[in-house]
């Protein structure tokens, strides 16, 4: 299901996590070995064991109370109108724009459980360069996330020369 989410917020967002020098980790990522402390080593990882500066810069996904993106950037990023942290909500699963309709998306979209994916930083990048002057995107489904990218220029061919 495609989800379409602010440009500039979504921006705003990728700045704040590109710009910080820790990075809160998703589930998942605790499990990575290579953002364990140093000299950690652990088959059951906590938050504690994680060393920060290893996880790197993106948005997460997050699918709970509707789906949003947010920096994953320490300290969070305040959203200055509400408390809690800034967030991006797709515009189908907005749970204030869509009260009817948001569960229904969230479900069809991220699945029946809660939880956060990790979007690299480039990811977003590149979707937020497909997607220049309109709204930002990404098809997501219960067991796939994919975003727009733009394909590289063509490489014009070599002309052969004759002899």
């Amino acid at each position: 299901m495609k989800l379409h989410f602010d440009h500039a917020l979504v921006t705003q967002l990728l700045a704040h996590a590109e710009a910080a020098k820790e990075h809160t980790p998703t589930f998942d990522q605790l499990y990575e070995p290579t953002f364990l402390k140093d000299g950690k080593e652990t088959q059951s990882p906590s938050y504690d064991d994680i060393d920060l500066t290893k996880v790197p810069a993106g948005l997460m996904l997050v699918g709970d109370n509707g789906i949003y993106l947010m920096s994953n950037g320490k300290p969070a990023l305040k959203d200055p109108e509400r408390t809690g942290n800034l967030i991006a909500y797709a515009f189908e699963a907005d749970p204030q724009k869509q009260p009817d309709d948001w569960w229904h998306v969230k479900q069809a979209a991220f699945g029946g459980d809660d939880g956060a994916e990790f979007l690299a930083a480039k990811a977003i990048r590149n979707a937020l360069e497909a997607t220049k002057g309109g709204r930002f995107w990404l098809d997501v489904s219960p067991t796939r996330i994919s975003s727009p990218y733009l394909a590289p220029p063509r490489r014009k061919p070599a002309l052969a020369s004759k002899k």
